[in-house]
């Protein structure tokens, strides 16, 4: 297994892409709430770029589609929800598609379409992913960022996937890059969320008064959910 990491959304083109495994990752909190809502029941999640394509989409399907995301780590004006994943819950998303936009998680899910494949990952779904990654030979982990920076959380669930993979008995083979995230989660699997703490992004959103998103975008493994590019939306990996 050959493994790249890419370090923002921003990174991304279908020349990194095309004909590969692409895992797009989103701690705080995108590809989180993705796959917190699938698992509790929406049918789908359709990432677009701008809050006005989700408006119009919204428009094209009618009925049982919800808004979500974010501009600046705060709700859009006229959506339905924000990016806490905690708002996702069963009685709100079952039987509904989630359309979203958020600053950094959908571009890079956007970007990166050209893929042969492409699955949502985070803390919360790694052993799942690492199960789905188990026979796969070409993989890039796109980590989204935050504005075109680099981000501590999404840099080490990237390297956690790639521990895992390798503890595993995988023989994985990783770009200096890649190694790079592998020795950070490495350096540090003890103490992630502390680590996270120095993170910019960590800060802003604990200023904004989330901290309960904070301790469930940093839980391991709670989900066995994967959510899965089928052409059209994101859906449960079956």
């Amino acid at each position: 297994m050959q493994i790249d990491v890419v370090a923002t959304a921003q990174l991304v083109n279908s020349e990194v892409v095309e004909g590969k495994t692409v895992v797009v990752i989103d701690v705080l909190r995108a590809t989180s709430v993705m796959i917190t809502a699938l698992q509790n029941g929406a049918k789908a999640v359709i990432p677009v770029t701008t809050p006005d394509e989700a408006f119009e989409m919204k428009k094209q399907l009618g009925r049982d589609v919800l808004l979500g995301g974010e501009r600046m780590a705060e709700p859009i004006p006229g959506f339905d929800f924000g990016n806490s994943p905690l708002s996702y819950t069963a009685d709100v998303v079952s039987g509904k598609t989630l359309v979203m936009t958020t600053t950094n998680g959908t571009l890079a899910i956007n970007n990166s379409l050209t893929a042969q494949e492409l699955i949502v990952a985070s803390f919360i779904n790694s052993d799942a992913v690492c199960q789905f990654l188990s026979n796969k030979e070409d993989v890039i982990i796109v980590c989204s960022g935050n504005n075109g920076l680099y981000t501590l959380e999404d840099a080490l669930c990237a390297g956690q996937i790639i521990y895992q993979l390798q503890k595993a008995g995988m023989a994985v083979q990783c770009t200096d890059f890649a190694l790079a995230q592998k020795a950070l989660y490495e350096s540090h699997r003890d103490n992630l969320g502390q680590l996270s703490t120095s993170g910019y992004h960590y800060n802003v959103l604990q200023q904004k008064g989330y901290v309960d998103d904070l301790a469930y975008c940093f839980e391991t493994s709670i989900s066995k959910t994967i959510p899965v590019w089928n052409g059209q939306a994101l859906v449960s990996y079956k």
